[in-house]
């Protein structure tokens, strides 16, 4: 297995929220190919199949069969775009979280610093850092999709791995789990266990919620102690009933992901959070420069934060 951190470039941030609108578009039937029935190939194909099987009743049966099914299943995608536009569906999860790099990219490393340090308020970071992309390349059946990051932080050899929950809409939300948790970990361990000088020694996680309430916490009784929601504290855990809950392969090593669980720094806070140590960690960066620009940017982290709460 091989691990590597690229520097995300700030022109793929509005590419990537156009690939999670894609990505819902298609996941609700909501695609080029849905709209039309079929991809343009089909439709491009169609008039030729039609002039050979003029004279073949079998053949133009079979076409005006495909063509009953797709015209039947018109009423059934135009509900599926009406019901995602009531749904504000563009506000969905995945979407908002994409938002938010795309915003963050906009911002300095320094500033960048700044604002988690303050959200952290362990002063772990390094004084600067810059978002990265994880790459993982391996051998042919090897996991290489055993993490999903939502944001990685890297400087001065630190990384900072955030997982970011939101509410969407009204009746959608995405939890936190123990699961999620060993899988970060696990990416620390696979860190430390390549350790070929390139990779980051020092790790810290952040699980961002839309507020400091448990229930954004799958099973949180069974194995959380405290969020540890103000700054300066950490997520109280059990680390052996995390495990529990949360172990997939029976044959890794989960006694090396029980020391690391005692050993990175885990974060619990909210977006709203988020947004204020950003409007505090402004006040503190010297750029008079260029102040009014860089409360623009601060200020759609803030509309950010108010979508990702608002069914709070």
């Amino acid at each position: 297995m091989k691990i590597n951190f690229i520097n995300r470039p700030i022109q793929k941030a509005p590419l990537s929220v156009l690939k999670h609108l894609y990505y819902y578009t298609t996941q609700y039937g909501l695609s080029v190919r849905q709209f039309t029935g079929a991809d343009w190939h089909y439709w491009e194909e169609l008039p030729r199949r039609l002039k050979v099987s003029k004279n073949n009743d079998r053949k133009l049966n079979s076409i005006i069969r495909e063509l009953e099914k797709l015209a039947e299943g018109s009423e059934g995608r135009l509900e599926k775009r009406r019901y995602q536009k009531d749904q504000g569906w563009v506000e969905k999860e995945i979407v908002i979280n994409s938002q938010l790099l795309s915003v963050l990219a906009a911002l300095p490393a320094d500033l960048l610093a700044l604002g988690f340090n303050d959200l952290i308020g362990d002063k772990i970071l390094p004084r600067e850092i810059d978002i990265v992309d994880l790459k993982i390349d391996g051998v042919k059946g090897e996991d290489k999709d055993f993490v999903e990051p939502d944001l990685l932080l890297l400087g001065s050899n630190h990384l900072l791995m955030v997982e970011i929950k939101t509410r969407g809409s009204e009746k959608s939300s995405r939890n936190y789990n123990a699961r999620q948790l060993l899988n970060y970990m696990r990416l620390v361990c696979e860190c430390k266990r390549i350790n070929d000088g390139n990779l980051p020694k020092e790790f810290s996680h952040l699980i961002l919620l839309p507020s400091g309430d448990p229930k954004w916490i799958d099973d949180y009784s069974e194995w959380i102690h405290a969020l540890g929601y103000e700054k300066g504290r950490r997520l109280e855990f059990d680390p052996y009933a995390c495990i529990k809950l949360g172990r997939k392969n029976s044959s890794f090593d989960y006694n090396r992901l029980k020391t690391l669980l005692d050993q990175v720094p885990i974060y619990c806070r909210s977006w709203e959070n988020l947004a204020d140590s950003f409007h505090s960690a402004l006040n503190r960066f010297n750029d008079q420069r260029n102040l009014a620009h860089w409360r623009k940017v601060i200020a759609e982290i803030k509309m950010l934060a108010d979508m990702a709460e608002k069914y709070k």
